[in-house]
């Protein structure tokens, strides 16, 4: 009887800790579109900023966030660029060749 109440217990202690390791990144919950809001308006205040009272190091450490602000939209797929390929430039051309 004993082994079970000690068994029993090693396993609600097991599973305890299972539990606590499966909870979610509270970042991670962040909706994206929320994301890149926060992101815009922190660079809009960057860009509101008076320089001309700054150091050398606050510029600089202003200047990084921006880029690290870029590149985690770069990576996210939300930066602003529009692209189009090759491919398509060439089937917007025949097409216009073809209709006129």
């Amino acid at each position: 009887m004993k082994k079970i109440k000690y068994l029993t217990f090693i396993c609600a202690f097991a599973l305890a800790s299972f539990a606590s390791a499966n909870e979610t990144d509270p970042k991670k919950e962040i909706d994206p579109q929320e994301r890149v809001e926060q992101l815009e308006n922190r660079v809009h205040q960057i860009w509101e900023m008076d320089f001309s009272d700054m150091d050398k190091e606050e510029k600089a450490a202003l200047k990084v966030e921006v880029k690290e602000i870029k590149k985690e939209l770069k990576q996210a797929g939300l930066d602003s660029r529009v692209s189009i390929s090759i491919g398509a430039i060439i089937i917007i051309l025949l097409l216009l060749i073809l209709l006129t």
